[in-house]
């Protein structure tokens, strides 16, 4: 039976014109600056932005005609190192000026658990930790 090492990326699609300077500059940079993302942008063109969000994967950003329409559930989850990482990122999150979708952090009595936050992606981010998962 074939075995995976993990996912190399997540596919997302959003309106024709929706990936301008202004919308790129500011993904970028908020992800950037929350979760150590970076754009890769020897693959840039002008209607694909490339995400690198760990060291093998990365989201794929489309514009097309017939973009995905999410209703509140779609996501996809992120592991950060620490139950101390995940309260932090989630304060962090909800200091935030911009407008954050964030949902409340829940917890086990060691720490583990998750939240979803939504910013800019069609698709929510799900932060986790999880120790088995490390």
């Amino acid at each position: 039976m074939p075995s995976t090492s993990g996912l190399t990326h997540v596919a997302m699609s959003v309106p024709e014109g929706t990936l301008t300077d202004a919308y790129r500059s500011r993904l970028v940079d908020f992800y950037g600056r929350i979760l150590g993302w970076r754009e890769m942008e020897s693959l840039r063109l002008p209607d694909r932005l490339i995400v690198a969000v760990g060291p093998s994967s990365y989201i794929n950003i489309r514009e097309r005609p017939d973009s995905m329409v999410t209703h509140g559930y779609e996501h996809f989850g992120v592991l950060v190192r620490s139950a101390e990482n995940l309260q932090q990122l989630w304060a962090d999150l909800a200091n935030e000026e911009d407008d954050v979708g964030l949902e409340r952090l829940t917890t086990n009595d060691d720490g583990e658990g998750s939240f979803l936050f939504r910013y800019l992606l069609p698709m929510a981010v799900e932060a986790q930790f999880y120790a088995r998962l490390l």
